[in-house]
């Protein structure tokens, strides 16, 4: 009974009020971003009829991102139809403002990352020819494929 009495007095000494108060801070949205591409054009980038051996052609493509990130673009080639020793005799090159993107085979497409920002649009310029060695062989044959534009969020 004296322990319980004890307890009681120590309780009795130690409580006590403290002022507390508190505020809020409503309505907070944590939304991820996004990165949203397009191209101009949409079809028919390469598109060219009766191209010639050793002669150069050059077209250009916009790429154009709508999301919120800046992203990091990459564009490839592959073929969906015609001959492939055709398409294996196309050589091309890719530029990015004054920087050179990519120098090969078409075939073998794949350019260095292009920066886009959030919201803008770059242009990418590509040269492209037959061979100049090619034979008579491949007269009047064609290749057709498809551009893919890969976006990845720039880290």
């Amino acid at each position: 009974m004296l322990a319980l009495a004890g307890l009681l007095a120590l309780s009795v000494g130690t409580a006590g009020a403290y002022f507390t108060d508190q505020a809020s801070v409503p309505d907070n949205v944590i939304r991820a971003g996004t990165v949203e591409i397009s191209t101009v054009p949409t079809s028919s980038a390469l598109s060219e009829e009766g191209i010639a051996p050793g002669t150069s052609y050059s077209k250009q493509l916009t790429i154009s991102n709508r999301g919120s990130l800046d992203a990091d673009c990459v564009v490839t080639a592959s073929k969906k139809a015609g001959y492939t020793d055709f398409f294996e005799a196309l050589t091309c090159s890719v530029a990015h403002g004054d920087h050179e993107v990519y120098k090969g085979p078409l075939a073998a497409l794949r350019t260095a990352p292009v920066r886009v920002a959030a919201g803008s649009s770059t242009v990418v310029r590509f040269s492209y020819s037959l061979q100049a060695t090619v034979d008579d062989g491949l007269a009047g044959d064609y290749v057709k494929l498809t551009l893919y534009v890969d976006a990845e969020q720039t880290r």
